[in-house]
């Protein structure tokens, strides 16, 4: 999962235009805004994900990558990449090993609700974790995941939201960049 906030030929010229005598400081704002838009994309995506599933902010942030914008490079990239979370990161009820326990166990991978796993069983192997047998007998089992988090992240309404934000955040920097780099030079 990769978003991506790119400048093209035509806003580089508006930029400079906008800069007057300053335009050779343009890639200089273009880059500065971008790069303030991608920070703002990871927390953005940090908490639209948990506004929909019960992760904690770690676990999110552990899996985006920032590429950052320079001045001869007018792009910035946030992408998320990892494997399937395991159950027992999300909200479990109960969390504790009991191996007598009737009631089956409860999981929250979204928000809306918990849902019973039947067969799933707590078992502290190295740190309390989540396992179903994989056939009638005591042996072999199997540590039971959830989806991963670029998934979460792909969903679309999610994208949209975030897209949205970033350009908000370059459109909003790049107008305090332009009157910084005006105020400082006009200044001098």
């Amino acid at each position: 999962m990769s978003m991506l906030i790119q400048v093209d030929a035509a806003a580089l010229r508006d930029v400079e235009q906008r800069l007057g005598q300053f335009a050779n400081r343009a890639p200089n704002a273009i880059a500065n805004s971008l790069n303030r838009a991608s920070t703002n994309t990871a927390s953005n995506i940090t908490k639209e994900t948990r506004s929909k599933y019960h992760l904690k902010p770690a676990d999110i942030k552990a899996t985006l990558k920032i590429t950052k914008a320079s001045k001869s490079v007018l792009s910035a990239e946030v992408r998320s990449s990892g494997k399937a979370v395991p159950l027992d990161r999300f909200k479990v009820s109960p969390k504790t090993v009991n191996p007598k326990r009737k009631s089956q166990l409860k999981i929250a991978v979204k928000k809306n609700g918990m849902k019973q796993v039947l067969g799933a069983f707590v078992a502290n192997l190295h740190g309390i974790k989540l396992f179903k047998r994989e056939t009638n007998k005591r042996l072999p089992i199997a540590r039971l995941f959830g989806p991963s988090i670029p998934q979460m992240i792909g969903n679309e309404e999610t994208v949209r939201k975030i897209n949205e934000q970033s350009w908000i955040t370059y459109e909003t920097r790049l107008n305090h960049e332009i009157n910084r780099i005006l105020g400082q030079l006009g200044a001098s």
